[in-house]
């Protein structure tokens, strides 16, 4: 089961919203991120947080609206957007999209791809997505599709990816040692459909990205 998260960061557009929710079961909204969706007309099935950051009329709507309402506490130690992972978690998702997760704020972003990690734990595939990104981990090898010149990077998110091997894509590489803050992998691109990325071991952020 699919599920789209919305958060308090940049609000997605309406066509990326409407466009995840196509292929989605459930969608759970964090705090803030219900702004947006009340400017929108849309109603989420679950909104949770501590809710700091809801405009109020927009916390009273929805809970005359149907949506399930879960309120936390404001000195926790999680933020919103990880207590609605937990919700999709205990809902059996298979698959998460976590939209209004980048911005202004980049240690909420930092904890944003902290999701993408609980999320590989848990055998969740997952992504954060906005209109010029989308960002996920990967810890086997995969192959990523899409159209030649557009662009990939990859990060390292452990101490060291073994063995990696890049195929199909621009700049090709075979069994080098990527490590924490090696920039060697940003801005790759696609020749063809597909791109093959290989290694032995560790954990990779792949970003496809556009301006």
């Amino acid at each position: 089961m699919k599920v789209t998260i919305v958060s308090g960061g940049t609000p997605p557009s309406l066509n990326l919203l409407k466009s995840e929710l196509k292929s989605s079961s459930l969608l759970i909204c964090a705090d803030g991120g219900a702004n947006c969706l009340y400017n929108y007309k849309i109603n989420p099935d679950y909104l949770m947080g501590d809710f700091d950051s809801i405009d109020s009329n927009v916390l009273e709507f929805f809970k005359n609206s149907g949506t399930i309402i879960e309120k936390y506490p404001e000195e926790k130690d999680f933020t919103d957007t990880e207590a609605v992972f937990y919700k999709a978690v205990e809902k059996n998702a298979d698959e998460i999209v976590f939209l209004g997760c980048t911005g202004t704020r980049l240690d909420h972003v930092m904890g944003s791809i902290g999701m993408l990690k609980k999320s590989l734990d848990y055998g969740i595939k997952s992504y954060i997505k906005d209109e010029n990104n989308s960002i996920e981990l990967i810890d086997k090898e995969s192959v990523i599709k899409g159209k030649r010149g557009e662009i990939f990077s990859l990060y390292a998110y452990c101490d060291v990816v073994e063995d990696l091997s890049i195929i199909g894509a621009k700049y090709e590489l075979n069994n080098y040692k990527l490590k924490l803050g090696d920039s060697r992998t940003v801005s790759n691109e696609f020749m063809d459909e597909d791109v093959k990325i290989v290694f032995k071991s560790g954990q990779i952020l792949l970003f496809r990205s556009k301006d």
